[in-house]
Parts: C-alpha cells; sequence; structure tokens
C-alpha cells in the first residue's frame, strides 16, 4: 500500500506542475521569419540635408514578401509570407512614424527631432505584427532651422516743397519679413567627468 500512495502522490506533484506552468506568457518565438524575405531602402533626396517637420521620400525594395496593409485581410496562400513595413527614426523603442505595406514612401520627420545624425530604420513585420530579422537603415543629417521676423518701420515726416507745408509723418507700413536660415550644427563637445 505505501508504494501505491508514493507513485500517487508523485503523480500528483507531476500533475500540479503542469498545471501551474504559464506557457501564455512566454515568448516562442521573438523574431519572425518570412523565408528568403529581403529588404532594401533607397532615399530618393539629399540625406545631408533633412529638415524636420519634412519628410523623405524613399523606395522599398522587398523580397518574398506579400505586402498587406496591417488592416487588410491576408489571403490564405499567403499566411506565411504575408508582411508589412514599419519605420522608425533612429531605434524602434518608440512609436514608429510610418507602418505600410507601399514601397514608394514619404517617411516623417518629426518636428521635434534634433539637429545633427540620425538613421531611419525599416523593419519586415509579419502581418500579426510580430518584427522579423529583415532591416535595413538609413544613415541622414538633420539640419537646423532659425527663424526670425521683424515688423515694417514707421513711414518718416515729408519734408516741405517750395510751395507747399511739410507732409504728415507716415503710418507703420505693416510689412511682416520672415527669413529662415538653415545653420550646421557641430554638437561635439570634449571635456571630462570627475565624481
Amino acid at each position: 500500500m505505501a508504494k501505491a500512495t508514493l507513485v500517487s502522490g508523485g503523480l500528483l506533484a507531476l500533475v500540479a506542475g503542469v498545471v501551474s506552468c504559464n506557457v501564455h506568457d512566454n515568448t516562442i518565438n521573438a523574431t519572425a521569419n518570412i523565408p528568403n524575405a529581403s529588404l532594401t531602402l533607397t532615399a530618393n533626396a539629399d540625406v545631408d540635408n533633412v529638415m524636420p517637420a519634412t519628410s523623405v521620400p524613399m523606395t522599398a525594395d522587398v523580397m518574398n514578401v506579400y505586402l498587406v496593409e496591417p488592416s487588410a485581410t491576408v489571403p490564405p496562400e499567403h499566411e506565411a509570407d504575408a508582411g508589412h513595413l514599419e519605420f522608425h527614426i533612429d531605434d524602434e523603442t518608440t512609436a514608429a512614424v510610418l507602418v505600410t505595406a507601399q514601397t514608394m514612401v514619404m517617411v516623417p520627420i518629426p518636428p521635434e527631432t534634433p539637429p545633427g545624425h540620425h538613421k531611419i530604420i525599416c523593419r519586415v513585420h509579419k502581418h500579426d505584427g510580430e518584427p522579423t530579422d529583415v532591416k535595413f537603415e538609413v544613415d541622414i543629417t538633420v539640419k537646423a532651422t532659425v527663424t526670425t521676423s521683424g515688423g515694417g518701420g514707421a513711414g518718416g515726416t515729408g519734408a516741405a516743397g517750395s510751395t507747399g507745408a511739410a507732409g504728415a509723418a507716415g503710418t507703420d507700413g505693416g510689412t511682416t519679413i520672415t527669413t529662415t536660415t538653415t545653420v550646421e550644427v557641430d554638437a561635439s563637445v570634449t571635456g571630462s567627468v570627475t565624481n
């Protein structure tokens, strides 16, 4: 009888261990794959003179991926190779600036992007949103803009003519002049840190 109790207790412990495992929160496939997928990204603009709050025209050459907008239904024959493109600036920990199945795109550069070296990252994602290991990066340089403006000046007093009185003083012309200047910024810093 003692052997039957030990075997029953062992089985009960085994079953309890299996029931208590939570496999739903585990990541089984952290980086999805689409067989033989490839991606090349080409900028159709000067990547050394990008302004904040503008867009960079780009062309994506995607091979062996059936591109489908994330909100569209995937045809059953393309479940294994359906995907879309996600574009990020500098890293992929922030929200994408563009999610699309298009290959001719305008990648928006956020207005708060500071001047200096940056990169546009494009990654293929499976249709369910899971990132694949297929990505391409393009280096860009964002330039700073400085905007100055000023009002028009007031008119002067007219001079007296040989037979007439002096003219009245002029009023503010109301003209506003706005000038935008592109400035290259060298953000290198030298020094040391001491505790």
